[in-house]
């Protein structure tokens, strides 16, 4: 019977090691992260283009444009450029419309993307052409800017001689399968060390030195990439470029998703990118499942085999430090879950979050397999072969 009770803590103890382990990488990322404030408006301002790619986007576009009218920003140094990659509905309509009352905005219609092209690097390359202004900035159709935000990217990249600064926004989580899905995993990235890498960057919001993103080659040398906005970041770093990511959550939001079929199509298009290839997506999605139910099945295991035979002080400790481990892990993703502005509960299910997540990696690994993944009614290769477009499919 003792000898249980020695098996009992060599297992609890191994289980808070590892929590503790994570926890504190966690925390080292969470540190790091560093946060953009509101700035003040610098003089001379330098004058920036916003280049917005927008692909069947009539249920985001008016609310993105009008954060971009309301920047306070010189009026004279803001061009907005709007980019209809190919929009099956009113997209192009409503920019027309804002258009109207505000000269700054432009739009212009991407031609279909030519062979061994994707539709979003087509687009902000078509975007980039027109710009003559010394900063460009990339951002998404489905953002919604704060008045400080563009002030405030310029000012600080400026200060400190950044080349490309990315910005990572407030994730608006709505539904529940946005909760559960999207929280798991940006903490897996939390864990899995992703946030700070050399070259990590958030294509929902890029801001680049004119000079720097040509001499890099701009999107046309990143025109086949599935993850092009890292894949940019990596060329800028190249040729002498300086990046930085930065929290931007007190200055723009995004709602990535408006359902669960769009969420799973835009995320395994994306995710073993995101984790760096299929089989580091497959380890790092497999030990979070693994990990997370381990928090349930550890001190629940332990309590119901070794204490009914082996009642003991060192018995009863091991479960006690087994169950005071997981409780710290619950903690953590109770602690993200208030981070990510959602009901403090979802943290409470977050291996039901990591479950499904890993289901969605797995079918990203899958399409990675495939040789191909779907984004708006677009089909495109990931194995060298030329990207392709299903007509009509949006």
């Amino acid at each position: 019977m003792a000898s249980h009770a020695f098996v009992a803590c060599a297992i609890a103890g191994a289980w808070a090691i590892c929590v503790a382990w994570l926890i504190g990488r966690a925390a080292r990322q969470y540190r790091s992260y560093e946060s953009l404030a509101p700035l003040p408006v610098r003089s001379p301002t330098p004058a920036v283009t916003v280049i917005v790619p927008a692909r069947n986007e009539a249920g985001t576009i008016r609310r993105c444009l009008a954060g971009l009218t309301a920047q306070d920003y010189p009026v004279g140094a803001l061009r907005i450029v709007v980019v209809d990659d190919g929009s099956s509905d009113d997209t192009a309509v409503l920019v027309r419309e804002a258009a109207k009352s505000d000269p700054r905005i432009e739009l212009i219609a991407a031609a279909a993307p030519p062979p061994g092209w994707f539709g979003k690097p087509a687009a902000c390359h078509a975007g980039a052409l027109l710009a003559d202004s010394p900063w460009l900035c990339f951002i998404d159709a489905d953002t919604s800017a704060g008045p400080a935000l563009l002030r405030s990217a310029v000012a600080m990249a400026e200060e400190r001689g950044i080349d490309l600064l990315s910005l990572e926004p407030r994730q608006e989580l709505v539904k529940a399968w946005e909760r559960l899905i999207i929280s798991a995993g940006l903490c897996a990235l939390g864990f899995a060390g992703e946030l700070r890498r050399g070259s990590s960057v958030n294509g929902q919001f890029i801001l680049v030195r004119r000079p720097v993103y040509e001499r890099a080659g701009g999107h046309a040398a990143v025109r086949a990439e599935v993850a092009e906005d890292s894949a940019l970041a990596r060329r800028v770093k190249a040729v002498g470029g300086r990046i930085h990511l930065m929290d931007g959550s007190r200055l723009f939001s995004v709602r990535m998703y408006r359902n669960l079929p769009e969420l799973w199509e835009g995320l395994t298009k994306n995710v073993t990118e995101t984790f760096g290839g299929t089989a580091r997506t497959a380890f790092v999605t497999g030990a979070g499942v693994l990990l997370a139910w381990s928090a349930v099945a550890v001190p629940a295991c332990l309590a119901r085999v070794v204490l009914p035979s082996a009642l003991t002080p060192l018995a009863v400790a091991a479960v006690l430090v087994a169950s005071l481990a997981s409780v710290a892990l619950l903690g953590l993703h109770i602690a993200a879950a208030r981070y990510l502005n959602i009901p403090r509960w979802y943290g409470v299910l977050f291996p039901i979050g990591y479950t499904a997540a890993a289901l969605l990696a797995l079918a990203g690994i899958a399409a990675r397999w495939r040789g191909q993944v779907t984004w708006r009614g677009r089909i495109y290769s990931v194995a060298g072969k030329r990207p392709s477009e299903i007509a009509g499919d949006d």
